[in-house]
């Protein structure tokens, strides 16, 4: 397992490579380590500002060539968001190093980041001037959703699907506390401030947790996790929320609990 020793020379490492590349222009360090919040468990996540006339997608092809190189990875994903290109990689001390390559024109800042290196200005130009956020919850499309997910739950719990029930059950359960989190103000990705909600909006939830795949039980999950949804809906639009009860509350409650 990585020390934090270990992942601060990895981060060392990777920022002089990176320098030595003329292809970027800055590179800033996110995260819980830009933030000056990481702790012993945080991973490492950087962000490479390729300039506007390299090829972004050669760029980023090339780097992950050249990590497989210097570092020992056992694996690493792929993903995009815009013209970001991310990849992922897991070394062999279970260190997670994320590396973000986007274009210059299309780099901007919104959350607490640490210029690593910059010469053009780019970089600290945008953590100067940060773009405005705020968490927005979006009632009435999760409220959709969650109806889907609870008449899913519900019917393959009846038809005998357990382990397909237990997934929208546990879907309802998630939307709900992405809700709580943006009306919060918090980022509801990947969950990060779900432990900083209020114990009297979280912990009725703990109800809806299964100890086991039976009929009977993943229901009355389901009922827990469904109102815990419509009393979260109801502290954003509490019309839908009275709205949706009706119908929900006839979906539970139409079937007998035993067979």
């Amino acid at each position: 397992m990585f020390t934090p020793s270990d992942r601060k020379a990895t981060l060392d490492r990777v920022l002089e490579l990176l320098e030595a590349d003329p292809r970027l222009e800055a590179a800033v360090i996110t995260g819980s380590l830009g933030a000056d919040q990481a702790d012993r468990w945080s991973d490492m996540d950087l962000v490479a500002v390729v300039a506007d006339e390299a090829d972004c997608e050669r760029v980023t092809a090339d780097w992950v060539e050249r990590i497989y190189e210097v570092l020992p990875v056992a694996h690493h994903y792929e993903t995009a968001f815009g013209t970001t290109l991310v990849r992922g990689f897991l070394l062999t001390n279970a260190l997670l190093v994320d590396l973000a390559f986007t274009p210059s024109g299309d780099f901007s800042v919104w959350a607490p980041v640490r210029v690593a290196f910059d010469r053009t200005g780019v970089a600290t130009a945008a953590v100067e001037h940060p773009e405005s956020w705020s968490a927005t919850p979006d009632w009435r499309g999760e409220a959709g959703f969650a109806f889907h997910d609870v008449l899913h739950a519900w019917s393959a719990a009846n038809r005998d699907r357990p382990w397909e029930s237990l997934h929208f059950l546990q879907r309802v359960r998630t939307r709900t506390f992405a809700l709580a989190s943006e009306r919060h103000g918090y980022d509801a990705d990947e969950f990060r401030f779900v432990d900083e909600l209020p114990a009297d909006e979280r912990d009725p939830l703990l109800a809806s947790l299964t100890g086991d795949l039976e009929r009977a039980t993943l229901l009355r999950g389901l009922d827990v996790a469904t109102l815990a949804f419509l009393a979260e809906l109801r502290r954003g639009d509490a019309a839908l929320a009275e709205r949706l009860s009706e119908p929900l509350t006839t979906l539970l409650t139409s079937s007998p609990r035993g067979r």
